[in-house]
């Protein structure tokens, strides 16, 4: 997906949103909410989040040119090995089997690694790394997130998208509860992952 947080923007509620970009496309996250809206193309539609962005340059033709292009189906597999191709819900990293250990550990340092780019990158990265160490609640609904793009061939980048969402939602009302609020917007985007799968583009990291 590839989108690169850029700066920041001053919302006329007060705050800052967020601002990121792609090939000529830019994208804002509402800090109140965690809303996203498209500001090249410009639109008024506010979108719930970056895969109903995607579904819309998609409807609408508009998806970088690099990323237009599908990569090449996977043979399906044998009859009896489907129930082994489809793993479980990952919701602690005591659940992974050992044998996919390395495989959700690797794809989120590449969702770090899609954090840390972009002005204030860092502190985004920062940011996770903290409330998976602090808060169990947040750590096993990163990991559910990560097991469902691992599951569905969603980009690492969309995953730090969805984190991106949930810091700006939570700085909108800072309490006791925000951080299990952003544990459960997390664990709501991996349902949502799994549910819009047939009809969401998989794009390269």
């Amino acid at each position: 997906m590839n989108w690169l947080v850029i700066g920041q923007v001053a919302n006329v509620e007060g705050g800052s949103d967020i601002l990121l970009g792609r090939s000529g496309q830019g994208a804002k996250i509402d800090w109140r909410n965690g809303d996203v809206r498209l500001v090249n193309p410009k639109l008024a539609e506010v979108f719930e989040d970056f895969l109903a962005v995607e579904r819309w340059l998609v409807r609408n033709d508009m998806l970088p040119l690099q990323e237009a292009e599908p990569r090449p189906a996977a043979p399906a597999p044998a009859p009896e090995s489907v129930a082994e191709s489809v793993a479980p819900p990952v919701a602690t990293m005591d659940d992974v089997p050992p044998a996919g250990i390395e495989t959700l550990l690797t794809f989120q340092q590449r969702v770090d690694a899609c954090l840390q780019q972009g002005e204030g990158g860092q502190e985004l990265l920062e940011t996770k790394q903290a409330f998976e160490a602090g808060s169990d609640s947040y750590l096993a609904a990163s990991n559910e997130l990560a097991g469902a793009a691992l599951e569905m061939g969603v980009a690492p980048g969309m995953v730090a998208m969805f984190h991106i969402s949930a810091f700006a939602a939570m700085a909108e009302q800072k309490d006791e509860d925000s951080l299990a609020r952003a544990a459960a917007s997390l664990q709501a985007a991996a349902t949502r992952m799994r549910a819009d799968a047939q009809s969401v583009p998989t794009v390269a990291a």
